[in-house]
This record gives structure tokens, C-alpha cells and sequence, in this order.
């Protein structure tokens, strides 16, 4: 046990010894002991005038629920008695842990061992029914109370973290919601240190809390260095006044070979920086350079030694700092409200400007019906305030990425990587480049599932930055509001349609009678998709006088149930990528000869009517063909050219025999070659991991 005062002892730490104290409790002692928090450890004997002592100096009491804590009456009388301290003024601060198998439901209701326990209890302390009732209303109390569990962690070093930062905030509060935790972040990569010059950047999105992360920092750690300063937007004050000024309000020529502390706050340009500092290890040895910058490129090229990637604030975390806005006088009681707010936060994702924002707007929204309307059109119609936060990003991209973002922005968030790369390589962009570029600008992420993730808020932003382009020009690039799409494809002559590149329309509930010529001046559409998000609700676009003409420049054909027998004669595929048109009425694809050189997807499946797609023989870039539910098909292509399909679906072809596949499919069954994934599943594909119940392709 310590042999520090009781009442210099910070934390009092309750657990079951039998569990956790040469384990968890050990780490987590350790981990205030590196920070410099005393912290007490509870018994299980008696509660001695030291422990009595220590409970009443301590100012925060954290307790570890595991599964035999409730058998040790001491543990249970060390939390009825902080429980009590409580509820006076400047009381200490309950923190509970869930460790292990043990979840606050357990502990309030006390089911499982924690029932055991008290079933022990009871018999134990017959005669003493006050105090066992107290107990269980301490559980009940402190099961309550907002804590932390341990199966929302990765590992028990997390939660360890976790929990020292929270005790630091109560400790030391600092207004900045979770700062001690990005502290830690910050602290870990200092260890790495070397006597030298050492440079850390400090990388994430607009409004992530870049710059309040490194003010923490500095504020920290400045008294440890002979000469400090914090030169806060940067890039600005660099325009604003100069090189040769801002060198001499800061004395930079005084601070070489000093030991020094600097930050630059939001650097656009590494060569800005170098100018300024007058090189990056213009400073004495054990100096620290700290560089905020929302491009990954920059930071390299100031020749960081590490970068801390600055995380989302948890749900636990964002929901504190939204509703600290949105009801700054008194915290809402109201469930519904909370429920619209837990909307608020999850479609924030934890950006705390985004939070902080939001939550301002909506003060004063005293029903649910009326914060959730307003937010609705926060969301549809961003504030140029939000939108200017994200400009400077978007400005710095080239004309490819430009288009790439906007096209991910209004119509491909979400979706696969390998699939909207093929579009955008089609489309001329380059997007191995352009795709890097806006991962490295933080405005774009792939998700661990490989799927291309933007922020909400950035999907808003951009959707946005489209619609002021289109104002600029009085005409639109990229259509996604069902309703302006329905105008524009009954229109008789539809006006400003020669820039039109994209649209993707959502028919759900909607009627609409399409005009045959709807396409006809649409040379520049690239990009089109004819779809339902719901299936229950889902209507079919009408063309009862056929549809004239499809653009030359699509590379995206999407058509959910297509309601003709054929595409249009004269429509050239030459430049199409992937061709999506399940549930449809075609019978065959085209008529004549057509170049299907860039075609690299198709989708036809459960389009029962369809025949024979004999066409696709000459796609010779072809890497997936799916015709499940075919069931009027009666042939399939040969594939003497289609050297790069990867993936042939035709389960439920009940027309097609395997052995006609086994004549057309050159190398069926041959290493590298087209296998059937199960027996008679009839799916083919060359990649022999591939093992799935459901043979439906993700298109």
C-alpha cells in the first residue's frame, strides 16, 4: 500500500482483489501514478482510519465492477459511503467501470453472480436488513451513473486511457471535451523523441479540433522549454504581413540554438513554413516543432517525424459537447429531445465544430418536432459559415479531383472502392491519384470494409459547393433531388441540359411518364442511375413512347427495372464501364455490332424475359457478368476473348446446362481459371476464397 497521506491521494480506486488487483487495477494505478495522480487502493479487510481518511480526501472515486465485487461487503460499503459524500457539495465524483463480463444492467439489477452475492449477504447479515438494502441501492445508484465498459474497448490499455483522461478532466477540467485523452495521443509520440530537433504533425479534417489539441499541448508543455510561442492560423497571418514582418514579431534570428517550443497552426504550404522557421532544424537540441494541417502531403514535406491522427469524438463524448450547446441553461430531461440529439450527434460523426455548431443552432427548440425540422434544413442548405471551413480545401484541388470529390459527394458515398474507381478511370480522372489526394486533404476516407466514406458534413459541404457552381452558371452539372429529376425528364423541351454529367434518381413514390427525347441533349451525361431506395415503395419510370436516344458519354448505365424490351438502336456503349439493369424487361441488349472495349461490369440480373446476351462476347475488358434469375436465358457469351472475367453468376438460369457452360468457359476448373465457388451453385469466378450463401453480386 502507499505510504503517501491520505489526503494527497487524489483517486480512491474500489475493486475485488480476487478479480482485478494484480491485473486491470494494476495497470490503471500505474497509469495515474505516470501522471502524476495519486491514487489510493481500497481493501477488503476492514475500513481502517487510513481508508477512512483516504475516502474522505479522495476527489474522485472510481470503481471496477467485476464478477466477484459484490461478494466483498468492505467494496460495497466503500461505494455506499462515496455514493453518500456524493450528494454533498463539492462531493467527490463516482466514476463506474464495467470490467469484463459485467454490464450496468447486471450491477442494477444485480442478476447473475452480483445476485449470488446478495443471496450470501442476506444470510451472512440476517438481522441487518437496512444495510443490504443500502448496498443494492448503491448498485442501483452508481449502475446508473456514466462510466466506462470495457466491451466498448479494443483492449484493456484503452480503457486505461480512457479512464485516466476522464479523471483528468474531472481533476483539471479544461471546457475541451475529451483533450486529455488526444493528450495522450500527442504524449505517446513524444516518447519517441530523440535529443535532436523532433517535428510532429498534428493531421485531421475541418473542425476536428486540430488547433485546440496543439493549444492543450503547448500550454502543457511550454514552461519546459527556454523560448515557446504559438502562431495560430498560420497561412493567414503569413499572407496578412508577410514573411520578413512575422519573423520579426516573433524574433526568430534570437531563437536559434535555443531550446524551443513552436507551433504553426494551419500550414498550407511547406515552403511557407521552412521560410519562416529559417529551416526545420534551425533550433536548438530537444526543441519541438508542432504543425497543424488538414493535408497529410504538407506535413510530409515539413519533414514531420510523426503525425498523430486526430479521432472523431465518441458518442459519449459528442453527445456532452451538442447538448452543453443546445440547452446550455439545464441539461434536457425531455427523452424525446435526447433522441433527436443522439440523431444530431450521429450524423455529426463526432466533429466537435460540426457539434458545436449544431448545437447553437438549434438552442431554444424546446419540442422535438421543431429541432428536428430545423436541423433538416441545416443539413439541406449548409450556412456559408460551415461551407467556408472546407472551401480552402476543396480550392487547392485540381480540375480531376474537383470532380471527383463532387461526384463522391453527390452520388457515391458509400459505395465500393474497385467499383467507383473503374467509373472514374472511364471517366479520365485518375483516380489512384486524385482518390490519395483527397484522403491525404482529409476530405475523404475508405472504411475498413473498402468502401469510399465521406463525412456527412463534407457530403453537405460539397453538395453545396455543386449547387453554387451550377448558380454561377444557371444550369446544373449534378442532379440528385428526385423532384428537379422528374421536371427534367417530363419537360417536352427541357432547357440548359448540354452540361448535365450526372444524375441518380431515387423513384420511390414517385409516378413519372418520361419524355421518349428525355436524353437527346444530354451530351455530356456520364453518370446515370434509375433507382429505388425502397423496395416496398418503389415505382417504375413509364416510357409509353419508348425512349429515343441514351448519351454517347455515359460510363455509368443504372437502371432498375428498365421497362423496354431493348435499349435504343442507335445508342453507342463505346465508353461505358458498367451496365446495372436488374429486375428489367430486356429481351436482348441491342441490335448490330457495338464496341463494348471499356465494359467492365454487368448487371442483368432477374430480368426474366431476357434471352440471349450473346453481345457481351466482344466486351473483351469484361471482369464481372451477373445473370442470375435469367430464367429465359438460353445461352451464354463465349469467353475465347474475355480474358479478365473474374466472376460469372447464373444461378437460377434454369435454361443454361452445365455443360454448355463447361463448352464456352474456356479453363473452367483449371488453376486461375473460372471454378465453380460450390457444387451446382453455378457462380463461377477465379477467386477461390470466394464462398458465399447468398450468390447476389454487390453492384
Amino acid at each position: 500500500m502507499e505510504t503517501l497521506s491520505p489526503n494527497q491521494h487524489n483517486v480512491f480506486i474500489g475493486f475485488s482483489m480476487k478479480d482485478t488487483r494484480y491485473s486491470f487495477v494494476s495497470h490503471l494505478s500505474a497509469a495515474f501514478h505516470r501522471r502524476n495522480i495519486s491514487t489510493f487502493l481500497g481493501e477488503e479487510d476492514i475500513i481502517s482510519s487510513v481508508t477512512q481518511s483516504a475516502i474522505e480526501g479522495a476527489k474522485v472515486f472510481v470503481v471496477v465492477f467485476s464478477e466477484n465485487y459484490a461478494f466483498s461487503p468492505l467494496s460495497l460499503e466503500t461505494l455506499a459511503k462515496f455514493l453518500d459524500l456524493r450528494r454533498r457539495e463539492n462531493g467527490p465524483v463516482v466514476i463506474p467501470v464495467f470490467y469484463g463480463d459485467v454490464t450496468p444492467s447486471i450491477v442494477e439489477q444485480q442478476t447473475e453472480k452480483f445476485g449470488k452475492a446478495f443471496s450470501e449477504h442476506r444470510s451472512s447479515f440476517s438481522g441487518e436488513d437496512d444495510k443490504v438494502e443500502r448496498w443494492r441501492n448503491g448498485l442501483v445508484e452508481a449502475a446508473k451513473l456514466q462510466g466506462h465498459d470495457s466491451n466498448e474497448q479494443q483492449n484493456d490499455s484503452d480503457l486505461v486511457e480512457e479512464i485516466v483522461s476522464d479523471v483528468r478532466e474531472r481533476l483539471y477540467p479544461t471546457g475541451k471535451i475529451g483533450i486529455y485523452l488526444r493528450l495522450l495521443g500527442i504524449e505517446n509520440l513524444l516518447c519517441k523523441q530523440t535529443p535532436d530537433i523532433y517535428r510532429i504533425g498534428i493531421w485531421g479534417m475541418p473542425g476536428i479540433g486540430k488547433t485546440t489539441i496543439a493549444q492543450a499541448a503547448f500550454n502543457q508543455m511550454c514552461q519546459d522549454f527556454e523560448t515557446h510561442f504559438f502562431l495560430e492560423n498560420f497561412h493567414v497571418k503569413f499572407h496578412e504581413k508577410g514573411l520578413y514582418k512575422l519573423r520579426e514579431e516573433h524574433s526568430i534570428e534570437k531563437l536559434r540554438e535555443k531550446t524551443a517550443l513552436v507551433v504553426l497552426d494551419d500550414v498550407h504550404d511547406p515552403m511557407e513554413a521552412e521560410s519562416f522557421l529559417g529551416g526545420f532544424d534551425c533550433f536548438g537540441p530537444a526543441s519541438l516543432i508542432i504543425i497543424t494541417c488538414r493535408d497529410k502531403q504538407v506535413l510530409y514535406q515539413c519533414q514531420v517525424d510523426s503525425i498523430y491522427e486526430v479521432p472523431s469524438l465518441t458518442k459519449k463524448e459528442a453527445l456532452k459537447l451538442f447538448i452543453g450547446f443546445a440547452f446550455p441553461e439545464k441539461e434536457t430531461s425531455d427523452s424525446d429531445l435526447v433522441e433527436v440529439s443522439k440523431k444530431v450527434v450521429e450524423y455529426a460523426n463526432g466533429n466537435p465544430k460540426a457539434l458545436s455548431f449544431y448545437g447553437r443552432e438549434l438552442e431554444g427548440r424546446t419540442t422535438p418536432e421543431e429541432m428536428e425540422a430545423s436541423f433538416e434544413k441545416i443539413k439541406r442548405c449548409p450556412p456559408q459559415e460551415i461551407i467556408d471551413v472546407f472551401k480552402s480545401s476543396y480550392d487547392a484541388l485540381s480540375d480531376n479531383e474537383r470532380s471527383i470529390f463532387l461526384d463522391i459527394a453527390c452520388f457515391f458515398n458509400g459505395e465500393q472502392l474497385d467499383r467507383v474507381m473503374k467509373i472514374f478511370e472511364g471517366c479520365g480522372f485518375f483516380p489512384h491519384v486524385g482518390i490519395d489526394r483527397l484522403v491525404e486533404r482529409s476530405l475523404l476516407m475508405i472504411s475498413k470494409n473498402n468502401r469510399v466514406d465521406m463525412h456527412n458534413l463534407i457530403q453537405d459541404v460539397g453538395r453545396e459547393i455543386a449547387n453554387q457552381e451550377n448558380n454561377k452558371i444557371l444550369r446544373h452539372r449534378r442532379f440528385w433531388d428526385p423532384s428537379r429529376i422528374r421536371l427534367l425528364l417530363e419537360d417536352i423541351e427541357p432547357k440548359g441540359v448540354e452540361v448535365i454529367e450526372g444524375i441518380f434518381f431515387d423513384t420511390t413514390n414517385l409516378n413519372v411518364v418520361v419524355n421518349p427525347m428525355a436524353f437527346e441533349n444530354m451530351y455530356n451525361l456520364r453518370l446515370l442511375k434509375i433507382y429505388s431506395s425502397n423496395t416496398e415503395t418503389a415505382q417504375e419510370l413509364h416510357l409509353p413512347q419508348e425512349l429515343n436516344s441514351l448519351p454517347y458519354e455515359l460510363r455509368l448505365l443504372h437502371w432498375e427495372k428498365y421497362p423496354l424490351q431493348s435499349l435504343p438502336q442507335d445508342f453507342d456503349p463505346s465508353h461505358l464501364v458498367e451496365l446495372n439493369m436488374p429486375y428489367s424487361q430486356l429481351q436482348s441488349l441491342w441490335g448490330g455490332t457495338k464496341s463494348l472495349g471499356k465494359l467492365k461490369i454487368v448487371n442483368l440480373s432477374h430480368s426474366q424475359k431476357l434471352v440471349e446476351v450473346e453481345e457481351l462476347s466482344k466486351a473483351c475488358s469484361l471482369e464481372q457478368i451477373d445473370l442470375q434469375g435469367c430464367t429465359s436465358l438460353e445461352s451464354i457469351p463465349r469467353n475465347d476473348r474475355l480474358k479478365n472475367l473474374q466472376l460469372l453468376n447464373l444461378s437460377g438460369c434454369t435454361r443454361i446446362k452445365r455443360t454448355e457452360i463447361i463448352d464456352k468457359i474456356k479453363g473452367l476448373d483449371q488453376e486461375g481459371g473460372l471454378r465453380e465457388t460450390k457444387t451446382d451453385s453455378m457462380v463461377f469466378s477465379t477467386l477461390v476464397e470466394l464462398e458465399s450463401e447468398d450468390n447476389t453480386l454487390d453492384f
